[in-house]
């Protein structure tokens, strides 16, 4: 009896059919990302070079593989951000693509630092149970601990887009398991180099090799830059990378490109920005007032801003009075703001001037931003002070209800509660001065707003 051919025929079109299947319509977690590649990825044109020491090898120049780089974020917005910062200039350092972590808010506790292994523990934890009471009880709930925003939502990308390579991170459960799934890494010991800090001052990275040790006496290790950026490991996952001196650079360029990352990391949310500017048209329009951020603190976790306070007020009230002016302030003078308002309507600050005495008003109009209410004792020390004292919860909350419906794209859970405080920074930032709270990360991102809005 004959062979017939046709068993093989109708294999050969089975795995034709499978394979044709499998190029058409790729496993969806690749499908999600291939398609944010194309959304970030283009017109990545850098005006910044690396130095030459870190010149890849020849044989790893071509290589079509791409690379990632990864990081975790924790406690508070501001350490967040300073952490992004670091991270956008570690991609641009190691020419990797870097996944992003968006914003973490928390309506209650934010996630602390901890070990790599624990910090990665109590992020999947906490996000898992509240992904899980989110989905049954609604994002509005108070057992929905948790949104996280995309950065551009908030921030001024347009200096990141130009020099970095980016996705975002979207297991928003933070599981290991589906990061690795997500980059098609299926064995993690040969393809993945973990930094996996103890301490949260364990690695700083440094550029020049004649550097033998560490700029701070904080940190323990020191890494060398250019080791990181010639590995050929598919990622690169770091630990935390908080704080502004995790970096001891010599390179000009280094040093020019993560201030110029720092300087770019503007907040450009038209309702925050309009909030803000309204606000500030009260107070005599930017640049007639005084910015000030007093960060009090407490005795429990806030110990370290509680046990500085005194110290702290005493030293902006002496600040201020230097910079006060010796002469009368004229009512007039305050008429600023005034061609921004319908006739006959009048400002805050024009209000106040007017019902102190004349010998008062060579004091300062001010906009107090705090983590206190007004009733605090160490701010009432502040109030004897100045007569013209204004507050957001004590004065301009009837401008917070255009926050009220604004809603997080991923989630649809509502930013009113995250985005009130920016509006104090906003505020602040655009008074003539600022005057902040040392060592505070509010502080120190308002100041450079001040320096981007207002130029002093």
């Amino acid at each position: 009896m004959k062979n017939r051919p046709f068993p093989f025929v109708v294999i050969f079109l089975a795995i034709y059919l499978i394979l044709t299947y499998m190029l058409c319509f790729p496993p969806s977690d690749q499908l999600v990302y291939e398609e944010q590649k194309n959304v970030v990825d283009d017109d990545v044109t850098s005006s910044f070079s690396s130095p030459s020491s870190c010149l890849v090898p020849n044989d790893d120049v071509n290589s079509n593989e791409e690379r990632y780089m990864t990081y975790l974020p924790h406690s508070g917005f501001h350490n967040q951000r300073n952490s992004l910062e670091n991270a956008v200039f570690l991609s641009w350092m190691l020419n990797r693509t870097l996944i992003m972590p968006p914003i973490l808010f928390s309506k209650k506790n934010y996630i602390p630092y901890r070990p790599f292994e624990v910090l990665y523990d109590m992020l999947n934890g906490n996000l898992t149970k509240s992904t899980r009471l989110c989905e049954i009880r609604g994002v509005e709930d108070q057992s929905c601990k948790f949104t996280q925003l995309d950065w551009e939502e908030l921030l001024n990308f347009e200096f990141i887009k130009k020099h970095i390579r980016y996705i975002y991170r979207n297991d928003t459960k933070f599981d290991v398991k589906e990061l690795y799934s997500y980059l098609n890494i299926t064995n993690p010991e040969t393809q993945v180099y973990t930094l996996a800090d103890e301490t949260r001052y364990d690695f700083q990275y440094y550029d020049d090799e004649n550097i033998t040790q560490v700029s701070n006496e904080n940190f323990k290790y020191l890494i060398h830059l250019c080791s990181l950026r010639k590995r050929k490991d598919k990622l690169i996952h770091f630990g935390s990378i908080y704080h502004t001196l995790r970096f001891n650079l010599k390179y000009q360029e280094n040093i020019e490109f993560i201030n110029s990352v720092r300087e770019s990391m503007i907040i450009n949310h038209p309702a925050l920005l309009d909030v803000g500017e309204k606000i500030s048209k009260q107070l005599g329009g930017k640049g007639a007032y005084i910015g000030v951020h007093m960060r009090l603190g407490d005795n429990g976790l806030d110990r370290k801003f509680g046990a500085k306070a005194e110290e702290n007020v005493d030293q902006i009230i002496k600040k201020l009075l230097n910079e006060s002016q010796t002469t009368p302030l004229d009512v007039g003078e305050v008429y600023l703001a005034k061609d921004l308002f319908p006739e006959g309507t009048t400002i805050y600050a024009e209000e106040c001037l007017r019902s102190i005495t004349p010998e008062q008003r060579h004091l300062p109009i001010i906009y107090l931003a705090s983590d206190k209410p007004r009733k605090d004792p160490r701010i009432k020390k502040f109030l004897r002070e100045f007569p013209c004292v204004f507050m957001l919860s004590s004065n301009f909350t009837k401008y917070l209800s255009a926050l009220r419906k604004i809603k997080n794209p991923r989630d649809g859970a509502l930013l009113f509660q995250y985005f009130v405080p920016f509006i104090d920074g906003i505020v602040a930032a655009r008074g003539g001065k600022f005057i902040g709270t040392p060592e505070s990360t509010f502080s120190d991102y308002v100041d450079r707003l001040h320096h981007s809005w207002v130029g002093s």
